[in-house]
């Protein structure tokens, strides 16, 4: 979505600050939203200021680029290694304490497979055992 030019913003700020009308009918001038005027209303007050503010990153990443590739090492040399296990390779050898939901994410981004559990084997059942008609 592309941001709202500054003259539009000056204009939602413009008429509320004259008393054109409230919040509610700026927003429905403008067809714009109301937390939208809002907005502007707080920017123009904190910053005086109503030009797009800078885009924020989201979180950063808790592995460096020489953990992801140490990661993605360990896999292709060891592809049945679990994720609690990969984490604790990684505790061990390279002092990083992250979740499993981090190495998950970070095997995701790298596309590489991931193994949640040890492979259990087919439980055997003797079926003379649950059969043998001893009550």
């Amino acid at each position: 979505m592309l941001a709202y030019s500054l003259d539009l913003r000056e204009r939602v700020v413009s008429a509320y600050e004259n008393g054109e009308a409230t919040i509610i009918e700026i927003a429905r001038r403008f067809s714009v939203g109301e937390t939208f005027v809002k907005k502007m209303l707080r920017q123009k007050r904190e910053t005086d200021s109503l030009e797009r503010l800078p885009h924020r990153a989201g979180a950063k990443k808790r592995l460096s680029k020489a953990d992801r590739r140490w990661l993605s090492k360990q896999i292709k040399e060891t592809p049945d290694l679990t994720l609690q296990e990969l984490w604790e390779k990684l505790v061990a050898e390279r002092n990083k304490r992250v979740s499993l939901a981090t190495i998950s994410r970070e095997l995701k981004d790298l596309r590489l497979p991931q193994k949640k559990n040890h492979s259990k084997q087919a439980s055997v059942t003797i079926a003379s055992e649950r059969g043998s008609g001893e009550n």
